[in-house]
């Protein structure tokens, strides 16, 4: 049977993603124009931080809407694919062992991982079915299909119920006449990536990265009666001696955090887009960030001398 596709249940979710990531960035805005407006103080410093922790919050927001709009249900001649953000779950047809409607579930969804109005992707657990996958849009138990392996029991939440679940049924049916799939054809299929929100070293990055840069901003204002200008920017070595190539005004010393936050929103953004297929090199971008600020740090506190 040739491949087909399936959209999840219509939900609001995606919508609600991309405004609030546009309202973040908005607020973010607000703080840095705010912050520059403020003499060299608290507020500037408190309106830097907020603009920056609003950015890092609105470029989250915005990869995870763009893996809402990609969640899909796609049935493949060997087994059943579900689709998000590049990740996802893969099901053989001969592991599946039965179909259920969602209220086999016998209690409300209680998901860990990804949990807004009209999108829930993680896990859960439940008395009468055990471990649970979900990718579902909806909320309502009457609007889920569960399907059931000896290891897991998948749920999904496609738009047209009855033609996803006869889809599936038409293609266990076929699986069960071709017989086993050989050996070797199973090893070729791709190993599920796991979910970017499940991997403890995105929190930790983010806020190390975020605490590393609120150090080296409250260490300018620390030390900003003490800035005198103008003040050195570049150097370079020359034989023995370190000599000085540029000057600047003393609010150029706020490049070098800007920088580092430039490449910490960067870094998260794209670490999050790349996790699913290289999960290795997102997790590289997000460690990166934390030793970029940190040597962001120790630059400022040379060049405040």
């Amino acid at each position: 049977m040739p491949d087909t596709t399936w959209r999840p249940k219509s939900s609001p979710a995606g919508l609600l993603g991309l405004g609030a990531a546009a309202v973040l960035a908005l607020a973010a805005a607000a703080s840095a124009i705010f912050a520059i407006r403020q003499p060299v103080g608290f507020a500037m410093f408190l309106g830097l931080l907020v603009g920056f922790v609003c950015a890092a919050l609105a470029v989250l927001l915005f990869v995870l809407s763009i893996g809402f709009f990609r969640l899909r249900y796609r049935f493949t001649p060997r087994g059943l694919k579900v689709g998000w953000l590049g990740g996802g779950e893969t099901i053989a047809y001969d592991k599946i062992d039965s179909i259920f409607a969602g209220h086999r579930l016998g209690q409300a969804m209680r998901v860990r991982g990804l949990n807004w109005p009209g999108f829930h992707v993680g896990v859960g657990r439940t008395r009468t079915m055990g471990f649970i996958r979900y990718f579902v849009t909806t909320g309502d138990l009457d609007q889920l299909v569960l399907i059931v392996t000896p290891d897991m029991t998948v749920a999904v939440s496609p738009a047209d119920l009855a033609g996803f679940r006869r889809a599936l049924i038409e293609r266990l049916e076929a699986a069960d006449e071709a017989g086993p799939i050989q050996a070797p054809a199973m090893a070729s299929e791709p190993v599920t990536p796991q979910s970017p929100l499940r991997d403890l070293l995105l929190p930790a990055a983010l806020l190390s990265a975020i605490a590393v840069l609120a150090l080296t901003v409250l260490l300018i204002f620390v030390r900003w009666s003490f800035i005198q200008e103008p003040l050195p920017m570049q150097f370079r070595f020359d034989g023995s001696a370190v000599v000085v190539v540029a000057y600047g005004v003393k609010e150029d010393i706020f490049r070098l955090p800007g920088i580092g936050a430039a490449i910490l929103i960067a870094n998260l953004g794209i670490g999050l887009s790349i996790y699913a297929r290289e999960r290795a090199a997102a997790r590289m971008l997000w460690t990166v960030s934390v030793i970029v600020q940190v040597l962001v740090l120790v630059a400022t506190a040379r060049l405040l001398g």
